[in-house]
């Protein structure tokens, strides 16, 4: 689909649009997908059958290699301000000074933790922030999050950040967010 189009579900979005779906539910499904492949990949976890859950929180469950259930909760790093300005025809991006995108990404977090989650008890509950913003390559969030420790955090026990996909790589890198104990 094209950027812009104006479907029978909504009008998907201009700015960082590459994990844009029409539909909120398939899209926080196929970020999971992209993370779990990854993570998978890198032997850094094994989880299997990601499914949406309804009603949210999480966004979706799936299994650890021991069969329990692992909740996931999915948000989008991005700059709503970039966005708006690029849905009203400006050719924009965001510049990220150093440790804006930790601040976000800490903000994104706290929210995600104060959250009921249905369903459970979960072995885990990991947070999966994603993001296509034009600034942002695996580079540079590794070198803005490799420092910063996030929480500590009464529910999640770990977060990634998801970035689009990566031809050099053929892979949708993924950086881990540190947690404090």
């Amino acid at each position: 689909m094209v950027a812009g189009y104006l479907g029978s579900l909504g009008v998907m979005k201009d700015y960082a649009p590459f994990f844009e779906w029409f539909d909120k539910g398939q899209k926080e499904l196929g970020v999971v997908e992209d993370l779990i492949e990854s993570l998978n990949a890198t032997n850094r976890t094994h989880l299997r059958t990601p499914q949406l859950y309804r009603p949210d929180p999480p966004d979706c469950v799936c299994e650890n290699a021991l069969g329990e259930p692992v909740a996931i909760e999915v948000s989008e790093v991005v700059c709503e301000r970039a966005a708006d300005l690029t849905a009203q025809g400006h050719a924009v991006y965001r510049h990220w000074n150093d440790g804006e995108l930790a601040a976000h990404i800490a903000r994104l977090l706290r929210a995600k933790d104060a959250k009921t989650f249905n369903g459970g008890p979960y072995a885990e509950i990991v947070t999966c922030r994603f993001t296509d913003e034009p600034a942002i390559s695996s580079e540079y969030a590794s070198s803005q999050l490799k420092d910063p420790q996030f929480g500590v955090f009464k529910q999640l026990t770990s977060g990634f950040l998801l970035l689009s996909y990566d031809p050099a790589t053929k892979s949708y890198p993924v950086v881990p967010l540190r947690f404090a104990k």
